[in-house]
């Protein structure tokens, strides 16, 4: 089993006002980055269905030099509507987002919680402060 000390959060960088489901970044990863299979663990869609995505046990590809100890959750979206990067989670996106961490940080206590920015400051992703969700979950 791999040791986690990270969960990282993105988003899909893409627009609030269209639709790119777990299926279609799934697509994505696969066909235009050679992956395997989509790069993160979980995929939260706009209505707050979480898709699963790698199994945690397999090594993500969403954050280079921390797939090895990390778990990737991905919301979708993260652009509004003019094309800016922006908070555009939805109600039921950070419903099912708390419910996951808190899954997590059960199977994982040890891991802290940080944006892609955090370990990446050229990185908008994931376009919201990922502050609240470590002090929620210490």
């Amino acid at each position: 089993m791999r040791k986690i000390t990270l969960i990282i959060l993105h988003c899909s960088a893409t627009r609030e006002d269209s639709r790119y489901t777990a299926e279609a970044c799934r697509n994505d990863h696969i066909k235009h980055r050679g992956y395997k299979d989509i790069g993160y663990h979980f995929y939260i869609e706009l209505d707050g269905t979480v898709k699963e995505g790698r199994p945690i046990e397999m090594i993500g590809a969403h954050c280079l030099h921390h797939n090895k100890h990390s778990i990737g959750i991905c919301l979708e979206g993260g652009i509004n509507r003019y094309g800016k990067h922006d908070d555009t989670r939805t109600g039921a996106q950070e419903i099912a987002l708390m419910e996951l961490l808190a899954r997590l940080k059960e199977d994982y206590p040890q891991a802290l919680i940080v944006g892609h920015n955090t370990l990446n400051p050229e990185k908008d992703c994931p376009c919201f402060d990922t502050a609240e969700y470590r002090q929620l979950f210490p």
